[in-house]
């Protein structure tokens, strides 16, 4: 971010974040390489329960799909550097949110 690369700093976040909830899948035994299925298991198993909020799960769901904007889109997309300290910022919570959800569990 430092130097400019915001769309980088996006992606690894957004990365970051799917990486730990596929930590919370194989815990379940679930080894699931699907973008948008990993998502909708979140859904379905922990945040119907109660166990992880919906507001996470916004927050990453928003963050896939400008992560294949900025991956496979024509058009380009780019960040000002307060929306990649926010990304960042929800991305440090969420994962901290799929940590403690993995130790009660």
């Amino acid at each position: 971010m430092k130097y400019g690369f915001h769309e980088e700093a996006v992606v690894a976040a957004y990365t970051a974040m799917f990486q730990s909830a596929r930590a919370l899948l194989f815990k379940d035994g679930i080894f699931e390489r699907s973008h948008y299925c990993v998502i909708e298991y979140l859904r379905e198993y922990y945040v119907k329960k109660h166990l992880l909020s919906q507001d996470y799960l916004h927050s990453i769901d928003v963050y896939r799909t400008q992560r294949h904007e900025v991956l496979y889109g024509l058009e380009g997309i780019s960040y000002e550097k307060d929306e990649v300290k926010d990304t960042i910022e929800k991305t440090k919570k969420f994962i901290k949110a799929i940590s403690q959800v993995i130790k009660v569990s």
